[in-house]
């Protein structure tokens, strides 16, 4: 950047957090190219504090008198870097004061929804902001992605999502509907998300085993719900892996799917111990494997699929955060980061357990890196399972 000969004056927002409260003080800064050119500390130090009204002894001001030290090693140009940083990460990602928005492609209830909401309890402390679930189902996950896609990407507006509204809707068609490597913003994965596979409990099914064994003797009279794309995927797998003919019956969620699966007008489903785990207690339900690497501590009589007999499958629901298409790099680690920081809670982390779900985030360069591996991965795998649609 060349230097200006015209005196240069910024100003700059300085939130102060106090010991008794938040005091906002704002510094209008007043720096002539003569005075940076020449190295003055002496002239540089009454613009800081000009109708600043900063105590000398706060430390913000301390600071700034400190950076002003460092200014006879720098040119002109590098101070001038400094100071907008400076501008840009003492204000924080409320900036805006506006509550942040968190769009949820399912309804209240399901495992997506319960980890927006734990996490964004916890998120609203860290970020000293309102956090609003906003649950937009249906069309699975489109509804809820083109929200976010069109919403201004200033981060008042996040996708919170599994790979169903990201990979797995842009992976039925010959055409996507978009492109969640341009059109979303990564910001950072949650977690793992595991199934369990489950029949209704008046089937005469106990083990995988059996189901395969009954599904071919009823070849077409069977069929399986499907509460996702994920959940569609994963049964396509192993319906392909077993040579199986069911029908399907897809819906937008998956609290209503396991209803009709407790309720008998549905014969099975891959779904989320978050709305499995209760009717498989009270024996509605019965459980034959879950998708996670290692039995449960909680279920440990829930075999996994090595367990039973079959390889894990290759695609496992995850869950991340997403910001609209556009948002700045510096924006989007500033978000991954507190998101980050607030995951790291134990008491946070132990909630989502509860839920099965296994923590696990990134920055977002390695979740972009990731989402492009398991969008190839998807196709490959609906590709394989033709379920390819026009």
């Amino acid at each position: 950047m060349s230097a200006s000969p015209e005196s240069l004056v910024r100003r700059v927002k300085i939130r102060e957090n106090v010991l008794r409260g938040r005091v906002k003080t704002r510094a209008k800064f007043c720096l002539s190219s003569a005075s940076v050119k020449n190295n003055s500390r002496s002239s540089l130090t009454p613009a800081l504090f000009l109708l600043g009204r900063i105590r000398p002894s706060s430390g913000f001001a301390r600071s700034f008198l400190s950076l002003t030290h460092r200014i006879k090693k720098m040119q002109r140009r590098h101070f001038l870097s400094v100071m907008l940083a400076s501008a840009f990460y003492t204000s924080n990602v409320n900036a805006s004061g506006k509550p942040l928005r968190v769009v949820v492609p399912f309804q209240s209830g399901s495992a997506t929804d319960t980890a927006a909401r734990l996490i964004g309890d916890n998120l609203s402390k860290a970020m000293s902001r309102p956090v609003v679930i906003d649950n937009r189902p249906g069309a699975q996950g489109l509804i809820a992605a083109k929200e976010v896609i069109n919403s201004d990407p200033s981060g008042d507006v996040l996708l919170f999502s599994t790979n169903t509204a990201v990979t797995g809707i842009n992976s039925f068609h010959k055409k996507p509907f978009y492109d969640p490597l341009t059109d979303l913003s990564p910001i950072t994965q949650v977690g793992e998300f595991p199934f369990f596979l489950v029949t209704n409990a008046n089937l005469p099914i106990n083990s995988t085993e059996e189901f395969i064994k009954y599904a071919k003797a009823n070849p077409g009279k069977m069929n399986y719900a499907s509460g996702s794309s994920s959940s569609l995927i994963a049964m396509a797998q192993l319906i392909g892996n077993s040579g199986l003919d069911l029908q399907h019956i897809p819906y937008n969620s998956e609290p209503p799917a396991v209803i009709d699966l407790v309720g008998g007008r549905v014969d099975v489903m891959f779904a989320t111990p978050t709305t499995t785990a209760g009717f498989i207690q009270e024996g509605k339900l019965r459980a034959l494997i879950t998708t996670t690497k290692s039995r449960l501590d909680k279920y440990p009589n829930i075999p996994t699929m090595t367990d039973s007999g079959f390889e894990n499958l290759p695609l496992v629901p995850w869950g991340g955060f997403f910001g609209p298409r556009g948002m700045p790099p510096a924006l989007r680690t500033q978000l991954s980061d507190v998101i980050t920081a607030t995951l790291s809670d134990a008491q946070l982390i132990a909630a989502l357990a509860e839920h099965h779900i296994t923590v696990t985030t990134s920055n977002p360069e390695e979740f972009s890196s990731f989402l492009k591996d398991q969008l190839a991965l998807t196709l490959k795998v609906v590709k394989e399972n033709g379920l390819v649609r026009d």
